[in-house]
């Protein structure tokens, strides 16, 4: 029974020697016209992305992870290898998609359509956090090193009018 406890004791040391990994999702959003904006609406603004999940491929190991209300995830990665990080929406087809992001109704049945679907080939090419490589030793400037904890933190540029569904594009009118 000791020799189980000390082996036990030793897997915790072992395990808390490789550093833990926060990585922090924010989406952004531009300034989109209007009313004229002051000088912090100019930038846009940010915010995290809550409740959403990407697929971290870490050399040949592949896991889902989610980001909570905030849009922070954190955990043990191997950073030793290069790992990407993928947003699980990138994983499907346009169609599977569909279902789960169904266009805005529009008021009325002579107006135009506000929005439209994404082209097959619009949505192979666009990017929403599609792709996050960071190499090896974390030498990107988005990995802060602070001990034992690294914080990647990634912000994916949104559109105007669509919000954070990645599928669709808004077709109306400019606002002035």
């Amino acid at each position: 029974m000791k020799i189980f406890v000390v082996f036990i004791g030793l897997l915790t040391v072992l395990c808390s020697c490789q550093p833990k990994t926060v990585i922090y999702v924010q989406n952004h959003w531009p300034y989109c016209g209007g009313k004229l904006p002051d000088s912090t609406e100019m930038k846009g603004r940010n915010e995290g992305f809550s409740n959403h999940s990407f697929r971290i491929t870490e050399g040949n190991k592949t896991r889902l992870i989610s980001t909570d209300e905030f849009g922070f995830w954190a955990g043990r990665l191997d950073v030793k290898e290069e790992i990407s990080i993928i947003d699980i929406d990138k994983t499907f087809s346009l169609e599977e998609l569909k279902p789960k992001y169904p266009l805005p109704a529009t008021s009325g049945a002579t107006e135009q359509p506000l929005y439209a679907y994404l082209t097959p080939e619009e949505w192979f090419w666009r990017c929403s956090l599609d792709y996050v490589s960071i190499g090896a030793l974390c030498s990107k400037e988005n990995i802060a090193r602070n001990g034992k904890i690294d914080t990647l933190a990634i912000v994916i540029n949104r559109t105007c009018f669509t919000g954070t569904n990645p599928i669709i594009k808004y077709i109306g009118p400019k606002p002035k």
